[in-house]
This record gives structure tokens, C-alpha cells and sequence, in this order.
């Protein structure tokens, strides 16, 4: 497990690269595979790496927060979501970690970095990052 965070973790910082950059440096280090994401705030949909995309049972790119959702941990959602809405609030760095459970049962640690940068009115921009699988393997 990456000392970046435990499943059902994370944070949300005002937006700052050296912060993104870190966290990203960390799951580099762990040899994780990296995959990048990212989502139109406007629209709320989210295009995601084909491995993501199968880790999480998703037949469908782009998809929607909710199919997201329905993929991570039961228990970690709450936060997720509240990290999200934050997000979307305002220009943040942002990070949680869940588990996920892949097509063949496994459960499986999942992490996302990602940074929001929004329009002055907030109901446009884009959050976009990556979403690090542990044990994956290097990207």
C-alpha cells in the first residue's frame, strides 16, 4: 500500500502543481500502472484508460459520475463524492484512494490525482488526472 493514502482517503487542496506533482511522483515510485482521466464539468462526463475502464466493470467511455460511483467501495463514496464537489467548487489538487472489485472478484486499491480548473462562474471546466492501479505494472 502507497503511503500516499489508505481506501477511503484523500484530500483537497487549492490548486498547486508542485502538490499534484508529488502525489504523482509517489505512485511513479510504487510502480504503479498510470492511467490518465478526465471529465467536462459541464457535461459530467468522464473518459477514462482502457485498463481503468475494465478494472471498474465499465462497458462505456465516457461514462457518468454515478457509474464511478457504483464501482468504488461502498464505504468510501461519501468521501469521494465530497472530494469531488469540492472540486468543483473551486481550482483544487485533489487525491483519493478506494478499493474496487475487478471482473474476476479481486479487490483491488485504486488511487486518483487529479487537478479542477474551472471557469470564473464554476459551471464550466474541466478535472482531469490519473488513476494509479497498484501491482499494474509500469504505463
Amino acid at each position: 500500500m502507497l503511503t500516499l493514502m489508505t481506501p477511503g482517503s484523500g484530500a483537497v487542496k487549492p490548486l498547486n502543481p508542485e502538490t499534484h506533482k508529488a502525489w504523482t511522483r509517489s505512485i511513479a515510485e510504487a510502480g504503479c500502472l498510470v492511467e490518465p482521466w478526465r471529465c467536462d464539468v459541464a457535461s459530467g462526463t468522464f473518459v477514462l484508460g482502457a485498463r481503468t475502464l475494465l478494472l471498474l466493470g465499465l462497458r462505456q467511455n465516457p461514462c457518468g459520475i454515478i457509474d464511478l460511483l457504483r464501482a468504488y467501495d461502498k464505504g468510501d463514496r461519501p468521501t469521494i463524492l465530497s472530494i469531488l464537489e469540492q472540486a468543483t467548487a473551486s481550482s483544487s489538487s485533489f487525491c483519493f484512494s478506494t478499493t474496487v472489485r475487478g471482473s474476476r472478484g479481486q479487490i483491488s486499491p485504486l488511487y486518483c490525482i487529479g487537478n479542477s480548473t474551472l471557469s470564473e462562474h464554476g459551471a464550466e471546466g474541466l478535472l482531469e488526472g490519473v488513476f494509479a492501479l497498484p501491482g499494474a505494472g509500469r504505463h
